[in-house]
């Protein structure tokens, strides 16, 4: 694997557990009532430990082979000198020895105990996310511009990461719907989610649009360019996770407690739109590393 490529997984790793662990934690520590909320925990404690290993283990290797880019490949991305020159040197180092203290924090957070564990989880892992919106294309500009810039790509970071974030343990909730002790603790945490399902998959979509203009300055619809090609897909397959959301909450829900295929289709929804954002969280991690105006060709 080359440096380039080695990168783009490790920005998807690194991308994908801070989504994880942010939405796990709002889901187990705002949507759930406290009892169902207590099962949650028990059943992710496991993953979220590893999602915040995983967190801390990519945001040290972006690092190194973000260095090794800058530099002269993989020796570099072992070399204390050049990744203090890098450090010290650059805006990308600027964020990343903020970043590097930031992406710890989850970790003391795990040894908390109930709603506590939840809201340290979803803050410290929110701060690892949100910061991510200051690295990139959003650092490339000044001013106002480059300021506002960065917090819409921060805000879009987190709605996402909201929304995604939220899926796995959605599933775990569904697949518990069968058991009549926690029905209305379960039916009570999916109304929730709904509602505030709404506002998050409508900033997602709000500051997409705003990243786009700031980046391209239109839609993208240069196709021999790699990164408006990658973006329009992106795009795509978010209004496609979009749709399936919307068939879940207008179709399927209503029908829950007369027919059997409701759940099945919620069920068979959530695992397609955690395909689906786990397509797009590898797109990004693509494309986010190409000159949005370049060619293919290189004109």
């Amino acid at each position: 694997m080359d440096l380039a490529a080695a990168l783009i997984v490790c920005r998807f790793l690194h991308f994908a557990a801070g989504m994880l662990l942010f939405g796990a934690s709002l889901f187990c520590g705002t949507l759930a009532p406290p009892d169902f909320g207590s099962t949650l925990r028990r059943s992710l404690r496991l993953p979220e430990l590893l999602l915040a290993v995983l967190v801390v283990a990519t945001g040290v290797a972006w690092l190194g082979l973000e260095t090794g880019e800058i530099g002269n490949g993989w020796l570099d991305t072992v070399n204390l000198g050049t990744i203090d020159a890098v450090l010290t040197g650059t805006n990308f180092g600027a964020v990343w020895s903020i970043r590097l203290v930031l992406i710890l924090l989850p970790l003391p957070a795990l040894l908390l105990g109930g709603r506590q564990r939840d809201w340290a989880l979803a803050a410290t892992s929110g701060l690892v996310l949100g910061s991510l919106g200051f690295v990139g294309h959003a650092a490339d500009e000044d001013g106002l511009r480059g300021l506002v810039h960065r917090l819409n790509h921060a805000l879009h970071l987190l709605s996402a990461g909201f929304w995604v974030g939220c899926l796995p343990p959605l599933l775990l909730a569904l697949l518990l719907l069968a058991k009549a002790d926690m029905r209305r603790d379960i039916s009570l945490t999916l109304q929730r989610f709904s509602g505030v399902g709404h506002v998050a998959v409508a900033l997602v979509l709000l500051t997409g649009i705003v990243n786009t203009l700031l980046i391209i300055g239109g839609l993208p619809l240069d196709f021999a360019s790699p990164y408006q090609l990658l973006l329009a897909i992106k795009i795509g397959l978010v209004l496609m996770m979009i749709g399936i959301a919307l068939a879940n909450r207008y179709v399927a829900v209503p029908r829950l407690a007369r027919t059997r295929w409701a759940l099945r289709g919620i069920v068979i929804g959530t695992c397609m739109e955690m395909l689906l954002g786990g397509v797009v969280i590898a797109l990004v991690s693509a494309f986010a590393t190409f000159d949005p105006m370049a060619t293919a060709s290189g004109s």
